[in-house]
């Protein structure tokens, strides 16, 4: 058969994939259809391709792996009176209000061979046309098997096509070009490079591209302002601008209070799980293998960080990461509080982000999530403590970037190597990575790696040097039923201690015990979020993190471990084992401010 070019999901074919990602239908394929009309243009907004020389009923789906499908048809000239070029292959699908719908367009390629010849019957032998057209979908489950009888077998079902059908390069209508990805083994522990990435190293390579080259400390104001980049007149990491700056027609005068962050541009993530099992912890599924996939725009199949919803549940293009660990702005003081002086008035202080201040604990004041929660929410509406879902915009990146979980390994090992003293805050000041800028790496001031702060693209000790509270996550265990529930929540108010009010159970057990993190447990809505399923792996392989998860109950949630954790310290090691009441001098916050889209009343 001659060569064709990518197939194009069309813009209805896009419209019922949306149905069948949000869950209220399933595909059908129904026919394959065949014109010789010579298609040009935007073909991704095509209804039909021409006039049809020959249709014929789907003869078989069959799922080649967790996203892809092969969809076959057998053709025969018998009843062909005329013959014609197979140009185009048209692959039509049910949608349950449209009806039937072109879903996607195989445009023969002309340039380097003719395209092949159907030639009418001539009473003696028969030609045929065997059809494989292999296309993504939001995932293979998601296929309604549903093939005519009459249709006619093809002897081509049985072909390997190639291995590149399990790639980005086989989702039809994506390019390679812009989408990076990773495949992690978690069973053999190995990492593999795919699509765009296959040949990028991590830094400069990965400083073009918009997710991470786009990763900027900046200057912003309580109202959400950004004032200034980095380098730029009047940017400062102390707290208050520098010099004058002004906006548009807004002048910010020397000195207005600027919080240090890290704007990160939206991106998009699909999850391609290539093996799974049955999780160990009782319910749902892991992966065992799943490819990892980052694209900069929006593609068919690949969906939004959900850290990018702002509490109404309205996307936005950007959201600012907190450059520092929180200390305290003492409202009544009009002065930041920086060396954890536990006066916090949680009714009317603000957390805040600035270099050159010691995070600040729950030593003798009552640092807990909740409290925490208030001091972010008291600086103004967009602004809040650190979640779960922005955490995994990082984690994401981190992955990609360095083919590696690993972080301590390929970035650096954090403040975790101190011996505790048993009495009091141990974590080293913030802004000693402000050098590094927007890069990543450990404090370039002669840092000794494991006694010094490390950064990952503006992030300052997202692991190592003092817990932080992770929120938009809450943990239920019942040992007694075997139920170790996660029930996270996108957007809006977090609580604590409750499993209604938005949140949602994931589809799988998390993990009890403890132990180095081997498997991470998939749902269905939010395949991107990265919650431990196994503990049996190692202090460097597959993940090389941490995870704590003993106690029966409510559970809240820490990130990231602290000045003497060691090897268990990184962007994965997550402890779920206190409750909401606990506050400790070993355990702080983290500012997030997502933009807000106002709603009309």
């Amino acid at each position: 058969m001659g060569a064709f070019k990518s197939a194009v999901i069309t813009k209805k074919g896009q419209e019922l994939l949306a149905k069948v990602v949000a869950g209220t239908t399933k595909l059908e394929f129904t026919k394959i259809k065949v014109s010789d009309a010579k298609l040009s243009g935007d073909l991704a907004s095509m209804t039909g391709i021409g006039t049809i020389k020959q249709e014929e009923k789907v003869a078989s789906v069959v799922r080649k792996n967790g996203s892809n499908v092969t969809v076959s048809a057998s053709f025969s000239n018998q009843t062909l009176g005329q013959g014609y070029y197979v140009r185009n292959l048209g692959l039509y699908a049910n949608d349950p209000q449209a009806g039937e719908i072109l879903y996607s367009i195989s445009v023969a390629d002309e340039s380097t061979a003719t395209a092949d010849y159907m030639p009418p019957f001539n009473g003696i032998g028969v030609s045929s046309l065997m059809v494989d057209l292999v296309t993504a979908v939001s995932n293979a489950s998601s296929v309604k098997v549903n093939v005519d009888p009459t249709a006619g077998a093809t002897v081509a079902q049985i072909v390997n096509l190639q291995e590149q059908i399990d790639d980005v390069k086989s989702f039809v209508g994506y390019e390679s070009s812009d989408v990076y990805g990773v495949e992690v083994d978690f069973v053999n522990k190995k990492f593999t490079r795919l699509a765009g990435a296959e040949n990028l190293t991590s830094g400069a390579d990965f400083d073009k591209l918009t997710p991470w080259g786009g990763r900027k400390r900046c200057n912003l104001t309580n109202e959400g302002v950004m004032v200034a980049y980095r380098g730029e007149t009047g940017y400062s990491e102390a707290g208050a601008t520098s010099a004058t700056i002004t906006k548009g027609t807004t002048e910010y005068p020397s000195g207005t209070k600027v919080q240090t962050m890290v704007e990160q541009p939206l991106f998009y993530t699909k999850v391609v799980p290539v093996k799974s099992s049955v999780s160990s912890s009782g319910r749902g599924k892991k992966y065992d293998k799943a490819r990892f996939y980052i694209s900069p725009t929006p593609k068919a199949g690949f969906k939004p960080v959900d850290g990018f919803l702002d509490d109404n549940g309205i996307l936005q293009d950007k959201i600012y990461l907190s450059a520092f660990e929180g200390s305290i702005f003492d409202t009544s003081a009009g002065a930041y509080l920086k060396a954890d002086e536990q006066v916090a008035d949680f009714a009317t202080d603000m957390l805040s982000s600035i270099a050159g201040a010691k995070p600040a604990s729950g030593l003798t004041q009552n640092l807990t999530r909740v409290n925490v929660r208030k001091l972010c929410t008291n600086r103004g509406k967009g602004w809040k403590s650190h979640n779960i879902f922005a955490l995994t915009a990082t984690q994401w990146l981190i992955l990609v970037e360095y083919a590696s979980m690993n972080a301590q390994s390929v970035i650096g090992q954090g403040v975790s190597t101190f011996t505790d003293d048993g009495s009091t805050n141990m974590a080293v000041v913030t802004g000693a990575t402000s050098g590094l800028g927007n890069g990543s790496g450990i404090d370039p001031n002669a840092g000794v790696d494991g006694k010094c702060s490390v950064s990952y693209r503006g992030e300052e000790n997202l692991w190592g040097n003092i817990w932080t509270w992770l929120d938009a996550i809450n943990i239920y265990n019942d040992k007694a039923s075997g139920v170790y529930n996660a029930f996270v929540k996108p957007y809006g108010e977090c609580k604590d201690d409750t499993t209604a009010d938005g949140y949602k159970a994931l589809d799988f057990n998390i993990a009890t015990g403890e132990g180095y993190i081997s498997g991470f447990g998939y749902d269905e809505d939010h395949p991107d979020l990265f919650l431990c399923a196994e503990h049996n792996g190692a202090s460097n392989l597959p993940v090389g993190d941490y995870y704590w998860n003993n106690n029966d109950g409510f559970r809240v949630t820490e990130l990231g471990g602290l000045w003497n954790s060691g090897a268990g310290c990184g962007a994965w090691y997550l402890t779920l084992y206190n409750a909401s009441s606990y506050r400790n001098r070993n355990v702080g916050g983290r500012l997030l401010y997502v933009p807000q889209t106002k709603i009309s009343a």
